[in-house]
């Protein structure tokens, strides 16, 4: 019986030995070293299944990839029949002498990149915005990772506009006041998740800040968004505000105050820097790093709502003027943010008819699979790079036309090359050219470039600001305990004196001077803390328990302290 296991061992490591030999063969590695040491582990360890296995699975796996790319260089996608022309050129069609190209026509219609992170489609995004900008062909950039301000010594022409020392009036409006609040109501309530019944609230009192402003009256003074929030707490101040409406405004507050709070002094101006006043630049790249996602959203989609209204206005249809590059293209073209719904899909408006006023989009992503139907239905080209999983691998591999064949070679892509397809061609292999960009620009150098660039550009930072109250409200609606917004003035200042007098007690001792129980206590402690007026510390003892903690008042909390103490005197 030991004979005939030890036979069937010895049997199923020589298949093993056979197979490992007879795909080596096929890939012509059956001379490698790693060849020959796994049918010399294979053959010295035959008596152990369980080593011969791991053998041959791992050299199977390596025999694979070689194999692979002995049949991408012996090129696995045939060259196209007829030339591809164009007036971009990207590189050179693997196979053939010939050279690949983008034309304006691909790009009025929208082209799709697909890759994995650093798989080359920002080198080839650049690649195509340094021949647009040679055209004389606009681009704008909305940058999520900082990328395309390397561009800036090869575009003499080109500004980049980081929230450092943007200025951005998202209510100065495009067009007609009316449809342009509406405009802003919904994308708010699309981004930021507000009710109907909260948005529409806000719509009203919108327009009348409008009206105070004398916007209706063609005046060029337009409230900004502090203008928004201070006289949004002079109606929460108001005592004919329902305790309802007040919880609404404070929902609207604190929108409003994360903005302000993530942008800073960006969003503090009359007239900021728009598509008409940056008509002199050829290349634009609005920075957003290091925002929350429904921020850059909200930002990206009011900056678009610009640029298409300027396209709009030209007399020139169907001529490719301005490219919008989307790296992270998930952002905004997601099949969740665009399923459902009852506010305006300006997004898909953009994609599906923004062709005809020349507007062109270059998508970028790692999933093709997560963007919704009506953007990767509407590409007149796909680029598609290195990928690694095998879902996205599939299909994508089957959307840009790659046979069962292909797409199982589409891991072992390696820069500079990708597959293309263009509509009525199958794919085929593209060696991409490099792009000139040699080192990153950092934020000091930005700055200074950039600053000197945007004082040549007149814009009013100044506005008048008929509500201004220079204080940070807490993000919290106060609850059914404090109701009078007077008392919970009250609570909010005797908490951070408390805080402010007693820097050295415990949480649970500020609590009992207060006279608060835990649950109440910790909810004031919560808000502050969310609004950043007051810091928590850990005291480590050494000893082996919970370390000791206690809370500091900010900077930030000592402003609003002061403006409590005037508040609550006044009332």
């Amino acid at each position: 019986m030991l004979d005939n296991k030890l036979k069937d061992t010895q049997k199923y490591a020589l298949d093993c030995y056979m197979n490992i030999l007879a795909k080596a063969k096929q890939a012509g590695e059956e001379n490698k070293l790693y060849i020959q040491r796994a049918l010399q582990m294979i053959n010295n360890f035959s008596y152990n299944p369980m080593i011969v296995k791991e053998t041959m699975t791992r050299t199977l796996i390596r025999l694979e990839r070689e194999f692979a790319l002995t049949m991408l260089n012996n090129n696995l996608f045939m060259p196209p029949k007829a030339n591809i022309t164009g007036e971009i050129s990207i590189g050179k069609i693997a196979g053939s002498e010939r050279n690949a190209f983008l034309s304006f026509r691909n790009l009025n219609e929208n082209i799709g990149l697909w890759g994995r992170a650093g798989a080359g489609k920002t080198n080839f995004a650049t690649l195509i915005c340094l021949q647009l900008v040679d055209a004389g062909i606009g681009v704008r950039a909305y940058d999520y990772k900082n990328e395309y301000r390397d561009l800036i010594p090869h575009i003499p022409s080109i500004i980049v506009l980081n929230p450092k020392f943007d200025k951005f009036n998202p209510l100065e409006p495009i067009g007609n006041p009316k449809d342009w609040l509406q405009f802003i109501g919904d994308t708010l309530q699309q981004d930021f998740n507000l009710r109907p019944e909260t948005k529409f609230m806000l719509l009203n009192y919108m327009d009348k800040l409008y009206q105070k402003f004398g916007v209706y009256d063609n005046r060029k003074t337009y409230p900004s968004f502090k203008d928004m929030r201070d006289y949004l707490l002079t109606e929460a101040d108001n005592k004919a505000t329902s305790a309802s409406n007040k919880r609404k405004i404070y929902t609207c507050i604190e929108t409003i105050n994360s903005m302000l709070t993530s942008l800073g002094t960006m969003l503090d101006c009359s007239n900021g820097y728009t598509e008409k006043a940056l008509a002199g630049f050829s290349f634009v790249s609005y920075e957003m790093p290091n925002l929350s996602s429904n921020i850059q959203s909200w930002l990206t989609k009011i900056r678009l709502k610009h640029l298409h209204d300027k396209c709009l206005s030209d007399p020139h249809r169907h001529v490719l003027k301005t490219v919008g590059i989307f790296d992270e293209a998930k952002m905004l073209f997601s099949r969740n943010l665009h399923s459902g719904g009852t506010s305006i899909d300006y997004i898909k408006q953009l994609i599906t008819q923004a062709r005809s006023a020349g507007f062109g989009a270059i998508i970028s992503d790692q999933n093709r699979a997560e963007l919704a139907d009506f953007t990767v239905n509407n590409l007149s080209c796909q680029v598609c790079f290195n990928l690694a999983s095998p879902k996205e691998i599939r299909s994508t591999g089957y959307a840009i036309g790659c046979n069962e064949q292909q797409i199982r070679y589409i891991r072992y892509l390696k820069i500079p090359y990708a597959i293309m397809s263009v509509a009525g061609i199958p794919p085929f292999m593209i060696e991409i050219h490099k792009s000139p960009i040699v080192r990153h620009i950092t934020d000091d150098e930005l700055e200074i470039t950039m600053k000197s660039r945007l004082s040549q550009i007149p814009i009013n930072n100044n506005p008048k600001n008929l509500f201004s109250k220079e204080v940070i409200f807490p993000s919290q609606t106060p609850n059914n305990h404090s109701r009078d917004l007077t008392g919970y003035l009250i609570t909010l200042r005797d908490f951070l004196q408390q805080i402010k007098s007693s820097p050295d007690s415990s949480v649970t001792q500020h609590y009992s001077v207060l006279k608060l129980s835990g649950r109440k206590g910790n909810k004031i402690k919560s808000q502050l803390f969310d609004n950043e007026l007051i810091m928590e510390e850990v005291i480590h003892t050494g000893l082996r328990k919970r370390p000791a903690k206690k809370i500091l008042i900010s900077q930030k909390g000592e402003e609003f302290l002061q403006w409590l103490h005037k508040k609550v005197k006044a009332a």
